[in-house]
This record gives structure tokens, sequence and C-alpha cells, in this order.
């Protein structure tokens, strides 16, 4: 059927105007609480989110915000034009890659899985190198890669798992939570939680002492596996 009428507009009209108010209340605080952290020097700050767009969007949103001097932004020219260097021309005028060096030139960074590996791989190296101020991720940079910040920030409490949206586990928690402080730079670390929802205690208290997810191997060595081992020098 039709969407209820009120003379001012369907509803579904003003709940996409809602949506965007929230996503720009959102960017509001979100950039208040980055001018925060560098105000009182608790970069470099990594802000997770759930959503590969909401990175994008989040990082785009900064566009008042220069973080680096001009030596800084030579040397990130430098690093990134000669990581490029390795890519066809037509690979080089993608929007990911022709979009990213303005960003990066001011200190803020993106990185999910959607972007190209040599630039995940060059925006990692310029992170390293304390070039970044902030840092725009989802929560795979969380996983296997030794890149601590002096704070970490999360946009949402609560992630779609490919069937519901559901609050953050515990294990999920300190995955990300624990990138917050460097070793022999810090001596402590910072982590900030935006909430748009009410949080019960219940609900805070699991996430933040709860028990870390079992870790359960699936690798299995097969006589392929050995075989295709042994025919590598």
């Amino acid at each position: 059927g039709d969407a209820p009428f009120d003379g001012k507009g369907s509803s579904a009209k003003k709940g996409k105007k809602k949506g965007q108010s929230d996503k720009k209340r959102q960017q509001a605080e979100l950039f208040r609480i980055i001018k925060l952290c560098m105000d009182k020097g608790m970069d470099p700050v990594i802000v997770f989110s759930f959503a590969k767009k909401e990175c994008e969007q989040n990082a785009v949103g900064l566009k008042a915000m220069d973080l680096t001097d001009d030596d800084e932004k030579e040397t990130i020219e430098q690093i990134f034009v000669s990581a490029m260097d390795a890519l066809s021309a037509e690979d080089r005028a993608l929007p990911q890659v022709a979009a990213m060096l303005p960003l990066l030139k001011r200190g803020i960074g993106i990185h999910h899985g959607g972007l190209l590996p040599i630039l995940k791989e060059v925006i990692e190296i310029i992170f390293q190198e304390g070039l970044l101020r902030v840092l725009f991720a989802t929560e795979t940079f969380s996983i296997g890669i030794n890149m601590p910040a002096r704070t970490v920030v999360f946009t949402e409490c609560r992630k779609f798992d490919g069937s519901e949206f559901r609050w953050v586990t515990a294990g999920e928690y300190i995955q990300m939570a624990g990138r917050a402080g460097r070793r022999g730079k810090d001596d402590r670390g910072f982590v900030i939680q935006m909430l748009s929802e009410k949080m019960e205690p219940a609900v805070a208290k699991e996430i933040l002492y709860g028990q870390v997810d079992p870790l359960r191997s699936s690798y299995h060595i097969s006589h392929n596996m050995l075989l295709n081992m042994m025919r590598v020098e």
C-alpha cells in the first residue's frame, strides 16, 4: 500500500531526512572528539566503524581539518607517488587512488577491505611512520597488523554480523581497543565509545569484562599440502 501522507511528505522521505540529520550530528560530534584528541595530544587516533562507506564519509567529513606541516606533506606525497608508480596508468586513475592523496597529505587515512592491496599497504607504511594523525578503519585493521595508536574511538557499539545487528562481543572489543597505547611511547592508551542509544549496565559490563572468544584452529595439514611444500624451494 501507499505510505501514510500528512500533507508534509511521505514517511519514507521523513525517515530519510531523519537518517541524514542523525548522520550529520554524529559527524559533528566525531569532529569535536577528534579535535579534542588533537588539542590534548592524544593522537594518533584510530576511528573504528563497521562499514566501509562510513569510514569514507567520516574521513571526507573532516575537510576542515589539516593536521600536518609542509615537510610531512612532502614526505607523504613522496611515499605515495613512489608506491603508485607500480600501478598501471589505468589503475592510477581509479577514483579511490586519486582521492586518497589529498586526504593523506592532511594527516587523515582510510583503511578497509574495499581498497586496493597496494593502497592499504602504503597507508600502513605512512601510519607506521607517524605521519597520519587520524585513521578511519574497519575492524579488519585490528586483526594481524601490529599498528597501535594512542587513542581508539568507536563510532558504534553495534555491528551487523551477517544476520542481525548486535552489540560487539568482549573479544571484538578487546581486539580493537587493544590498539590504544603504543609500547615504549605511551604510559596509557585511551578508548572513547560513542553511544547513539541507551546501553544497559549489564551489556557494558559484558563488553568490558566478558570472556575473550575461544580460539579454534581450522588449519589442517593434508598430504597434498606437504607435497606442494616439498616442490617449493
